[in-house]
């Protein structure tokens, strides 16, 4: 099943992906690849129905685990389901992510 909707650049969305082209020309992220190879390039951009919605804190830290939460989501195609407390769900990712490195 596939949970993202994908949208090539073009509409709304075009002028943001004109600006991270942009950003890589000026990284000079195009110098490792072939000539004529920026022009076929196409930038997409992925609607998530169901990410991983962090609750507001100051104090907490939790931004980078929801970012990680997240990126697994990304990678693996399956939603991060959080049947718990946010606090909760956020020490247990962290003990995951400890035990992977």
């Amino acid at each position: 099943m596939d949970y993202f909707s994908q949208y090539l650049t073009g509409g709304e969305f075009k002028s943001f992906g004109d600006s991270i082209i942009s950003e890589l020309d000026a990284i000079k992220y195009w110098n490792d690849f072939p000539i004529g190879h920026k022009d076929k390039a196409k930038v997409e951009f992925i609607d998530v129905v169901d990410a991983p919605q962090q609750e507001y804190s100051l104090d907490r830290g939790d931004c980078g685990v929801f970012v990680c939460m997240f990126m697994e989501m990304i990678v693996s195609g399956v939603p991060v389901k959080i049947s718990m407390a946010h606090r909760d769900a956020v020490f247990l990712y962290r003990h995951k992510m400890t035990n992977i490195i």
